[in-house]
């Protein structure tokens, strides 16, 4: 990819043009070997089944990945992308843009989910920017939708590389955030937003479509 080309992506980029959560198995290491279609949103099978006496218990199933309903990532209005330099494209320096998200929902004992995010992108150099490592502050936030409160919050210092021609990338990826399991509906009971903050120009939240993993 050429300079130009670069260059003007800048443009396209501000829009916030993103792809889809991606498949969690290019993302997250010692992985759930039942979360291949975590992505997928399914519905989740029964956790415990009735018993024939009523005299008995019921008897409890075991929870896997795919039992669960994750959250999808949102990206946070004026969050898709982080433009340093002037007003104008003539005197951007450099833009930060979020490409790919991913997240994942382990089960981690009796009543208890652990919640891996990751957020990919990149760095493109504007007319008036350099080749250099840049940094841009990436906010990943868990929020508990019945009280609105945010159970997790945390700014990254993403870095990323370029020779001022072939754009330059990033990954991020949370440690598991710990979180109770009252429902195998998690996305009923919490909402994932990413965003780099203080950013100025970018697009409006979108929320991605879910992909199968493969």
């Amino acid at each position: 990819m050429n300079a130009l080309t670069i260059r003007s992506s800048l443009a396209v980029a501000a829009l916030g043009v993103l792809t889809g959560c991606s498949s969690v198995g290019t993302w997250f290491a010692h992985r759930d070997p039942n979360a291949d279609n975590v992505n997928l949103g399914a519905i989740p099978r029964p956790v415990a089944k009735p018993a024939s006496n009523p005299s008995e218990k019921p008897v409890v199933l075991p929870v896997a990945s795919t039992d669960i309903y994750c959250p999808t990532v949102d990206v946070a209005e004026g969050g898709a992308a982080a433009r340093v330099g002037g007003p104008d494209n003539a005197s951007v320096r450099y833009q930060f843009n979020i490409g790919d998200t991913a997240r994942e929902c382990d089960p981690a004992g009796p009543g208890q989910v652990t919640l891996k995010i990751g957020v990919s992108g990149e760095v493109v150099i504007g007319p008036a920017g350099s080749a250099g490592t840049y940094s841009a502050p990436l906010k990943i936030t868990v929020t508990h939708l019945g009280d609105k409160k945010e159970v997790f919050s945390k700014v990254f210092n993403v870095q990323a590389t370029t020779d001022g021609v072939q754009t330059g990338g990033f990954r991020v990826v949370t440690d598991p955030i710990p979180l109770p399991l009252t429902t195998l509906q998690l996305a009923d009971e919490y909402s994932i937003t990413v965003g780099f903050a203080g950013s100025g120009a970018s697009a409006p939240p979108k929320r991605h479509k879910q992909k199968s993993a493969g």
